[in-house]
């Protein structure tokens, strides 16, 4: 959800437990109808925000709830307090959000599988495993 290449740029995938891609655009048929409509609105690229922010929200990762100062130290973040457009416009999908939460939460909660880095593989998402690639010997 959302546009995370700063984290793809931080920490390479390898040590990445897992990754979790919800293709939300096709949960909205399962929103209320308050919040199709807001999508329409918005528009999807200020939809991914809002469900970026809300997921950063409940889920608090270490690398969005700090800020790196000035000085080099580490300032906590109040992600709630936000003025980006994904906080503004969050109270507008509160029921995308729910939809989205709930396949999130499944498929975070997937154990790796042992042979292969590719997990489960729903009709609107997809869990991969990048540190269980290290586990195979390089080609080349």
């Amino acid at each position: 959800m959302g546009e995370s290449h700063h984290l793809a740029n931080t920490l390479p995938p390898e040590v990445w437990e897992r990754v979790v891609v919800v293709r939300w655009p096709e949960l909205v048929a399962r929103a209320p109808a308050a919040d199709r409509a807001a999508v329409a609105q918005l528009g999807p690229a200020v939809c991914g925000l809002v469900l970026e922010h809300r997921l950063q929200l409940a889920t608090s990762p270490p690398l969005n709830s700090r800020r790196r100062q000035a000085d080099g130290a580490w300032r906590l973040r109040n992600q709630a307090a936000s003025r980006s457009r994904g906080a503004v416009h969050a109270d507008a999908l509160t029921g995308l959000w729910q939809v989205t939460w709930e396949v999130w939460q499944e498929l975070a909660a997937t154990a790796a599988p042992e042979e292969s880095p590719v997990g489960p593989l729903t009709d609107v998402a997809r869990v991969v495993f990048p540190a269980v690639l290290s586990r195979y010997p390089t080609v080349g």
